[in-house]
């Protein structure tokens, strides 16, 4: 698949929060392959990878809710160690956040992840995976 139809697939699947949990995974694993590539998107790939990442936050609480039925995303995120910079396998953590996410001047993920708990549980250094 080439970089355009990669983002494709995204845009698309961020459409969709009422398919299955097995898809949100699938959509999950593009977003990862994403950010495997990003450095060599351009500009305008890369707007459009924002734009659906809003998506994404927006509607967290609905992909998660789908996704808890087949995984449990705190066990997936130990078992394939996942970076904190992969924040959209951190749905369930997004889902409970006592914050309106407002995806018109999104604070990064990361720091959502971040203030969720004050007592910083969820900082780490560099690429280490969280433990939640």
């Amino acid at each position: 698949m080439n970089y355009e139809e990669l983002v494709t697939a995204y845009e698309t699947d961020v459409q969709f929060p009422e398919v299955s949990g097995m898809e949100h995974l699938d959509m999950l694993m593009t977003r990862s392959e994403i950010a495997r590539i990003e450095p060599h998107l351009s500009a305008a790939l890369r707007e459009r990878v924002l734009q659906a990442d809003k998506q994404l936050l927006s509607r967290a609480r609905q992909f998660y809710d789908a996704i808890q039925t087949i995984a449990d995303l705190a066990s997936w995120r130990r078992s394939e160690l996942t970076p904190i910079t992969h924040w959209w396998w951190y749905l369930d953590v997004l889902a409970h956040l006592p914050v309106s996410l407002d995806t018109a001047t999104p604070r990064p993920a990361l720091q959502l992840i971040h203030d969720a708990d004050t007592e910083d549980i969820y900082a780490v250094e560099g690429d280490q995976a969280l433990n939640v």
